[in-house]
């Protein structure tokens, strides 16, 4: 498994939560998708345009070919439309799927996070592959 790639998936998990959590939050505050100054919104509040399915673990898609990969990948697409919606401008998941994942690779970057979670919900964020960044409310 290549740095670049595990870098890829990682940073598209962590900002696939970030992001959401941000718009549920923005939502409540009546500003969606307004990030703060020098930050840039990775949600446009309306669809999952520059999203897609996540395929595998970095290690699996390193060892794909590139024919595998687009199959894999095309697959993947149609199970995170099948989960991943857009409900009044934030970012929802029926928690029945996989992850989602940006288009887009990036590099280094700073995350804001709001995150809304159910009572004894358990979810997290993944931070470049791995650790997961573990989220959740523990009944006490």
């Amino acid at each position: 498994m290549t740095m670049t790639t595990m870098k890829h998936v990682a940073t598209m998990l962590a900002v696939l939560l970030a992001v959401s959590a941000l718009n549920v939050a923005a939502a409540e505050e009546g500003k969606l998708n307004q990030p703060p100054e020098g930050y840039k919104a990775l949600f446009n509040g309306k669809d999952l345009n520059g999203w897609k399915g996540l395929v595998g673990s970095p290690k699996t898609r390193a060892k794909m070919s590139p024919e595998e990969l687009a199959e894999a990948q095309k697959k993947a697409d149609d199970e995170m439309k099948e989960h991943w919606k857009v409900v009044d401008g934030v970012l929802v998941f029926d928690g029945k799927g996989k992850s989602l994942c940006t288009a887009k690779d990036y590099g280094n970057f700073d995350m804001l996070v709001d995150w809304k979670i159910k009572k004894d919900g358990d979810s997290g964020i993944y931070l470049r592959g791995s650790p997961q960044v573990q989220i959740w409310d523990p009944a006490v």
